[in-house]
């Protein structure tokens, strides 16, 4: 009986053994990909560094530097329509059915706003309403100049007959045209990244359009101070 016992009493410490051997290689096996886990972004990293000179070597440098040009295509056209969609949100959420239109190329974006939208009857100065649209359009163009040349353009509908040049400081649509002018220039907008124009239409609607730059340089007049 007593040898039954402390043959028992044998297993139960064998088994317990067991588990705490188990237990050891369970915590030497996480610390291994612990360890591995750590020094595994250098590798990647050098390894990266390996295949580009191995591009370079086989494929010659024009070729990888076209695939590089090719992401920084795919990046630019990623952020125009991330900057065409905040543009829309910002109007459509003033104007909720205000209508937008969108090139083919996807690179214009154009809103045409009915002019009463903007401004009251026989007024000059934009709505008290209106004004934060005209703010908030200011900074997504600062923005968005920033990373790649972009311009803006206000064209105005005058009706059926364009005023003469005489008739140009008095006329309605000009002092508008002049209001939307001065609340781009007090947000910040630089002067060359906006362009107003006046259409005999007859459609009664203003349209904001936003379009790519070709390089960062003005398009028709020199900086204020370059020869």
């Amino acid at each position: 009986m007593l040898g039954y016992s402390q043959q028992i009493t044998k297993e139960r410490t064998a088994n317990k053994n067991t588990t705490i051997v188990f237990v050891a290689l369970y915590f030497l096996l996480l610390a291994f990909f612990i360890y591995l886990t750590s020094i595994s972004e250098p590798a990647e990293e050098r390894i990266r560094s390996v295949i580009g000179s191995i591009d370079v070597t086989f494929k010659g440098k024009e070729k990888v530097q076209s695939e590089a040009q090719s992401t920084e295509f795919k990046s630019k056209d990623l952020g125009t329509a991330t900057f065409h969609a905040e543009l829309k949100q910002v109007y459509e959420t003033a104007i909720p059915l205000v209508q937008s239109e969108i090139n083919k190329q996807g690179d214009i974006l154009q809103f045409r706003i009915p002019v009463s939208q903007i401004f009251p009857d026989g007024t000059s100065s934009v709505r008290d309403t209106r004004e934060q649209l005209i703010t908030r359009t200011a900074s997504l163009l600062i923005k968005r100049s920033g990373i790649v040349p972009t311009d803006m353009e206000i064209l105005m509908d005058v009706g059926n007959d364009l005023p003469a040049a005489a008739e140009m400081r008095g006329n309605l649509t000009v002092k508008r045209i002049d209001s939307l002018v001065t609340l781009l220039l007090d947000a910040g907008v630089p002067a060359r990244n906006f362009f107003v124009g006046l259409t005999n239409a007859n459609t009664d609607e203003i349209v904001f359009r936003f379009y790519i730059r070709e390089n960062f340089n003005n398009q028709f007049r020199n900086e204020e101070g370059a020869n």
